[in-house]
């Protein structure tokens, strides 16, 4: 049994990948939302919802995030 972490990602358009990180499954998003039919707004894409996987949670997953705008995948740069 191994104790790796997983999450996965559920599209707008109903399609689910996993990822090894929090940011690998910010980055699914962003490449997805990048690759859209309209990359400024990528209805296909957002919302996106992100769960944590393991066995230790109830159904065998716990909602983490929903992103709602790309501007939400990376921070502000600073200053």
């Amino acid at each position: 049994m191994t104790d790796e972490t997983r999450f996965e990602v559920q599209l707008a358009d109903g399609t689910r990948e996993t990822a090894d990180s929090l940011w690998g499954a910010h980055h699914v998003i962003a490449r997805r939302a990048a690759f859209d039919t309209n990359p400024v707004k990528p209805v296909n894409v957002l919302p996106a919802k992100i769960w944590k996987l393991g066995a230790q949670y109830f159904g065998g997953r716990t909602f983490l995030e929903e992103i709602l705008s790309v501007n939400e995948l990376s921070p502000d740069p600073p200053g």
